[in-house]
């Protein structure tokens, strides 16, 4: 599968200009402070947003977007939704979408309209239904959004974020994306996707069934860039734990990206924001090669997926 994807609409925080957070870390840098109940902490939060719940902070974050007005909509009326967001029990679900039907009606007239409650690895069962569309409407907008607002108070009781005191711990951010992905002839390829789903316990082994499927993907000697996880330490040492079984694929010219340094812990919009921030590096012809993204979901799901650029001829 090739596709084409245009980036509608990025705000991390307060940060607002795609240019800057898809060129991230080499545009202008985001501010990490951000005050928290007295005390500076590293965070990447917006202003004024609604404190009350996590869906209402989100449905805030959603009127960033050209989705709250039906006229303003009317370009992407014809193509299907594909909502990505937190892990959310089945309860949560219902009341998420009935709460966004509700705002949103226009934005769910199209059939093939689907979510993806299940954190950033979700994006590639987005990319699935994508592929699993009549072959003459690839085409689809996905929106993925998430804030770990709500998570501050535990990080703070748990001693988690980074603070002037500590200098190690997570970096909550929030944020949201609107994309336009279509099917095409030309642009990013996707070699093949692969996903799993695990306990935690049972990580590090679903990383290295995941890394040793995509060493045997055909076409593939070497990888030039890898995209992994770098919010969570858990994570973090379950792919090193696993990194062994990508040996004879990579080499000391391979890139590795953990954006989740540049932009703080997006939670499951991470996993569109690395598809977008590969897509741009191959779009500038900044990177070449076989690119490799992780994508390791806080509750079960995790995949992978490898992709390489196809000029048009």
């Amino acid at each position: 599968m090739i596709m084409h994807a245009e980036t509608i609409e990025i705000v991390v925080g307060t940060y607002q200009n795609p240019l800057q957070l898809l060129n991230l870390p080499l545009s202008e840098a985001v501010d990490f402070e951000y005050q928290f109940d007295g005390q500076h902490i590293a965070a990447v939060m917006a202003q004024g947003l609604a404190t009350e719940s996590q869906l209402s902070r989100i449905i805030d974050m959603l009127h960033k977007l050209p989705i709250h007005d039906e006229a303003q909509w009317q370009p992407y009326r014809t193509q299907p939704i594909f909502w990505i967001l937190p892990h959310l029990e089945k309860q949560q679900l219902v009341d998420w979408v009935s709460r966004l039907h509700a705002l949103f009606p226009h934005c769910f007239e199209h059939p093939h309209s689907r979510f993806f409650p299940m954190g950033s690895a979700g994006f590639f069962s987005a990319l699935s239904a994508l592929k699993a569309l009549p072959v003459d409407s690839q085409s689809a907008i996905f929106i993925a959004v998430d804030s770990l607002y709500f998570a501050l108070s535990d990080l703070q009781n748990e001693q988690e974020l980074i603070t002037q005191q500590q200098d190690s711990g997570r970096c909550p951010a929030e944020a949201v994306i609107m994309a336009n992905i279509n099917v095409a002839t030309d642009g990013m390829h996707v070699l093949d996707l692969f996903q799993e789903s695990c306990s935690l316990v049972q990580q590090t082994q679903a990383i290295k069934t995941l890394f040793n499927r995509a060493c045997q993907v055909d076409d593939i000697d070497q990888l030039s860039q890898l995209y992994l996880p770098g919010n969570l330490s858990t994570v973090t040492d379950n792919w090193l734990n696993a990194y062994e079984q990508l040996a004879g694929k990579i080499n000391q010219d391979t890139q590795i990206t953990l954006s989740s340094y540049f932009t703080g812990d997006i939670g499951c919009v991470v996993g569109l924001y690395n598809f977008l921030h590969i897509y741009n590096r191959y779009q500038q012809q900044t990177v070449t090669g076989i690119s490799l993204q992780l994508e390791v979901s806080q509750q079960l799901h995790l995949g992978v997926a490898m992709y390489s650029w196809i000029e048009k001829a």
